[in-house]
C-alpha cells in the first residue's frame, strides 16, 4: 500500500542518554555505524541499554513517495514502521514542494522509561506539514509480512492510542500473549512521538473510535531543522540482550596460528575495521541474530553457516556461544530450530571445532558436560539426541536407496532448506543439498565424534551409512542435456519476455552437452532442471567429493546465462536449461530465490573450493585460513590439466565476487542489463520484486571475512 522515499541528512552518533530512571542494563558495548544498502539507509547503535537499527530510504530516493522509518530492536524482535506523507499529497505539491523528512544530527540514541522500558530514540526534521499514514508497532516479523507480504494484517496485532496532546503522542501495542514477568506489567512496545523543547513544530491528532487516529506533523515555515523537529521514541520492556565486542568475538593478531589467519584478522579485534562493528552489532552471549532490519532474530541456519566460515577466526568462547544457542534450542525428538539443514548442520560444525581448530583444542569435554538452561540435561546428552534423530532418517536410504527414502521437506511445509521461500527450489520438496550433502557430512561428522568418545555408538557404524548416501543420493539428481538441446534452450531463454537478455549476451559462444546436479526433485522423483549454486555446500561439507562433482562446478563458474557468473556476482539459480519453461517466470531475477545473488553463497563457493585445491595443493592448504585436516590426496590431484581448470574456475568466481564489492556484506541483489554495453549491474531487488528487500548486514554474508583471495594463477 505505501512504500517510501526518506531523504536524510549524514548522521553521527552520540551517547546521549534520556533524563529517565534506568532499570535495565546490560554489559553492551557501544557500537555505531551507518551502512548504505539499495535505496536504503541504515543505521545501528548499540550500547549498555539496548540494540537498535533504524532504516530510512535514501536522500538519493524520488521523493514524490511517502517517507518510511522502520525502528528494529534484537529485544523481543521488537519494532515500528511508520510512513509520513505530504499534508498535501498532491501530484502538483509534490512536484514544487516535495516533503523531506531528515534525521538530525548527534541525536540517534538509546532511551528508556518506567518498567524496564529501553529502546532507541531519534530526532527527525521536516521540510513541511505531514500526516502519519500506516503505522505498525510489535513484532519485527508482523512488519516484514506487512511490507512483503501484500501490505494487510489484521487489526487485533496492532496498536491502541494513548494520551496525546499537541506535544506528545503515545501508540501503544500489547502483546497478544499477555507475558508477563511482574503482576500487572505485560510485554509490549511503545511509539512516542513528541516535540523537542527547542522545536516549534506541534502534533494534531483526531481520535476515531473505529479506524486508526489522523496524525498530523504541523511545522512553521522557516529554514531550521530544530525548529521542525520531532522526536521518536521506540522502546519495549523485553529484556535487553548482551552484546559480543570485536574483542570478544574475533581472535587477536597475535593468537593466528599461522600468517592466512594473522592477515585475516587484521582490524576485527581491536575494532578498527568497521566491518567488525557490524559483526558484533548481529552476535550476542545467548544467540546470534541473522540480519538486519528483517532477521534480527534467532537463525540457527544462519547462525551454523555463518560459524562454519568465520571459526577460524573467532575466539573459543563466542563459537561456543553460537553451538550453545542451537544446542539448548533443541526438540525432544532432536528436531533443531529453525529449518530442516540445521539439524545437518551442526554436527559438521562441532567436530570441525574440536578436532581441527587450535581453539577447540581440549574443549570438548567441558563443553559438553555443560548444563543446558533452557531445558534439561548436558549439551553431550542433547547432542546424543540429535545425532540419533538424524541417523534414524538416514537409515531407509541406507537399507533401500530409492527417491522415497531421501529426504523430503516436512509434510505441510512448502520450505525446508535455506532456499525457504514457496518458489525457492523450484517447487520440488526433495532439495539437492540436505540429500547430497548434508546427511551425509552430518553422517561423517557423527562417525567421527562417536570415535573420539564424545557420541554414543550407533547400530550401524555412522560412516558405513554416509558411505551409501555419498555414492547414490547424487545420482537421483544428475540432470545432462544434449549439446544442440541445451543451445535451443539457451536461446528460448535469452529472448523470453521476462529475461529479454537478447541473443547477443552470448558473444558468439556455442555450448556444449550440459550436465549439473538439479536443484531439488518433486515428489514422484521427477528433477527440477535448474542450474544452481548448491555444489558450494559439497565443495565446503563434503567428504571424498567426487570428480564429477567438481566438472560440474567447473561447468557452473561460468558466465552467465551459460553458467552462473555475472559481472556483479553468481547468481544461485539458473532456469535457462529447464524443460520445464514455467520455472523461468519462477526463479527470475525478481524472485527472492531466483536468478539473483545471495553474498554467503558466494563465500561458500569460494571457501569451499579452496578447501578441495588445499587437499591437492600444500601451498594453498597453508595460504588458506580455514584448518583442515591432512587427507591422503585424492585422485584427481595428479591430472594437473584438471587440476588447473579448477583454479581457473576460482579465478572466474573471484572476478564476479570482486564487481559488487559494495554489496559483499549485504544478503542479497538482483540485476540489470545494459545490451548496449553488454554489462550487468547491481539492482535493488526491492525495487523489483515489489516487497522483498535485502537486508543491509546479513550474518552469513561475513563469511568472507575468513577467506582470502587466492593470487591469480592461470587463465580463464
Amino acid at each position: 500500500m505505501l512504500t517510501l522515499a526518506l531523504s536524510l541528512a549524514s548522521l553521527f552518533f552520540a551517547p546521549i542518554h534520556a533524563s529517565q530512571t534506568i532499570y535495565t542494563t546490560t554489559s553492551s558495548p557501544e557500537l555505531s555505524f551507518q551502512v548504505t544498502s539499495g535505496e536504503n539507509d541504515n543505521f545501528f547503535y548499540r550500547d549498555n541499554f539496548t540494540s537498535a537499527q533504524i532504516l530510512l530510504t535514501s536522500v538519493n530516493v524520488s521523493q514524490d513517495e511517502p517517507h518510511r522509518l522502520i525502528a528494529a530492536l534484537p529485544a523481543g524482535n521488537s519494532g515500528a514502521v511508520t510512513y509520513f506523507l505530504p499534508m498535501n499529497s498532491s501530484a502538483e505539491n509534490r512536484e514544487t514542494s516535495p516533503l523531506s523528512v531528515r534525521v538530525i544530527n548527534g541525536t540517534f540514541t538509546s532511551t528508556t522509561d518506567d518498567f524496564d522500558n529501553a529502546g532507541i530514540q531519534v530526532d527527525l526534521a521536516f521540510s513541511g506539514n505531514a500526516t502519519l499514514g500506516v503505522t505498525i508497532i510489535g513484532g519485527i516479523r508482523a512488519i516484514r509480512d506487512y511490507v512483503e507480504g501484500g501490505q494487510s494484517m489484521n487489526r487485533i496485532f496492532n496498536y491502541t492510542l494513548n494520551e496525546y496532546n499537541d506535544t506528545s503522542v503515545r501508540l501503544h501495542r500489547r502483546y497478544i500473549n499477555e507475558t508477563s514477568d511482574k503482576p500487572g506489567v505485560y510485554k509490549g512496545v511503545d511509539l512516542y512521538i513528541s516535540i523537542p523543547p527547542e522545536s516549534s513544530a506541534r502534533l494534531s491528532v483526531n481520535a476515531t473510535e473505529d479506524d486508526a487516529p489522523k496524525i498530523k506533523v504541523l511545522v512553521p515555515r522557516v529554514n531550521s531543522e530544530i525548529a521542525q523537529a520531532i522526536r521518536l521514541r521506540v522502546l519495549t520492556n523485553e529484556t535487553s540482550l548482551t552484546g559480543l565486542d570485536p574483542q570478544s568475538l574475533f581472535l587477536s593478531e597475535d593468537q593466528a596460528t599461522k600468517p592466512s589467519v594473522e592477515t585475516a584478522l587484521r582490524g576485527l579485534s581491536d575494532g578498527s575495521n568497521i566491518v567488525a562493528q557490524q559483526v558484533s552489532f548481529l552476535t550476542y552471549a545467548d544467540k546470534f541474530t541473522a540480519g538486519g532490519w528483517r532477521f534480527l532474530t534467532y537463525f540457527g541456519r544462519d547462525s551454523l553457516i555463518a560459524l562454519r566460515l568465520l571459526m577460524p577466526i573467532m575466539t573459543s568462547e563466542a563459537i561456543e556461544s553460537a553451538l550453545a544457542a542451537v544446542i539448548e534450542r533443541t526438540n525432544t525428538t532432536g528436531a533443531l530450530c529453525h529449518e530442516e539443514t540445521i539439524d545437518l548442520l551442526l554436527l559438521p560444525a562441532l567436530a570441525h571445532y574440536v578436532e581441527n581448530l587450535p581453539q577447540g583444542n581440549g574443549r570438548a569435554g567441558r563443553f559438553l558436560s555443560r548444563n543446558a538452561t533452557l531445558q534439561n540435561g548436558t549439551y553431550g546428552s542433547i547432542l546424543n539426541r540429535i545425532s540419533k534423530y538424524n541417523y534414524d532418517r538416514a537409515l531407509p536410504f541406507y537399507e533401500n536407496q530409492t527417491h522415497a527414502n531421501l529426504l523430503a521437506f516436512r509434510p505441510g511445509e512448502p520450505v525446508g532448506n535455506w532456499r525457504d521461500s514457496n518458489a525457492g527450489t523450484g517447487y520440488g520438496t526433495i532439495p539437492f543439498d540436505v540429500n547430497a550433502v548434508l546427511v551425509p557430512a552430518s553422517l561423517r561428522a557423527t562417525a567421527s565424534l562417536v570415535e573420539r568418545g564424545l557420541l554414543d555408538k550407533l547400530l550401524v557404524p555412522a560412516g558405513r551409512v554416509a558411505q551409501v548416501w555419498e555414492e547414490n543420493a547424487p545420482k537421483f539428481f544428475e540432470v545432462s542435456v544434449e549439446a544442440n538441446e541445451a543451445e535451443k534452450r539457451l536461446m528460448d531463454f535469452v529472448d523470453a519476455p521476462n529475461v529479454d537478455l537478447g541473443q547477443e549476451v552470448l558473444n558468439g559462444t556455442t555450448g556444449e552437452n550440459v550436465a549439473f546436479y538439479a536443484l531439488s526433485l518433486r515428489e514422484d522423483g521427477s528433477r527440477v532442471e535448474v542450474l544452481n549454486s548448491d555444489v558450494s555446500f559439497a565443495l565446503m561439507y563434503g567428504n571424498n567429493v567426487s570428480r564429477t562433482l567438481l566438472e560440474y562446478t567447473t561447468q557452473a563458474l561460468t558466465p552467465y546465462p551459460r553458467g552462473l557468473l555475472t559481472n556483479v556476482g553468481m547468481v544461485v539459480a539458473n532456469p535457462a536449461y529447464d524443460s520445464n519453461t514455467t520455472n523461468i517466470a519462477v526463479l527470475d531475477r525478481t524472485a527472492y530465490h531466483g536468478t539473483v545473488i545471495w553474498s554467503f553463497q558466494q563465500g561458500l563457493m569460494a571457501g569451499g573450493l579452496a578447501r578441495q585445491l588445499g587437499f591437492c595443493l600444500e601451498e594453498r592448504s597453508e595460504a588458506a585460513v580455514d584448518t583442515n585436516p591432512a587427507i591422503t590426496p585424492p585422485t584427481w590431484c595428479s591430472d594437473a590439466e584438471f587440476l588447473q581448470s579448477l583454479q581457473d574456475a576460482e579465478r572466474r568466481l573471484w572476478d564476479s565476487i570482486n564487481g559488487a564489492p559494495q554489496n559483499l556484506y549485504s544478503e542479497v541483489w538482483s540485476y540489470n542489463y545494459d545490451k548496449q554495453a553488454k554489462q550487468f549491474s547491481v539492482a535493488d531487488l526491492s525495487r523489483l520484486s515489489g516487497g522483498t528487500e535485502s537486508d543491509a548486514i546479513q550474518l552469513w554474508s561475513y563469511g568472507f571475512l575468513g577467506l582470502i583471495e587466492p593470487p591469480s594463477s592461470g587463465t580463464s
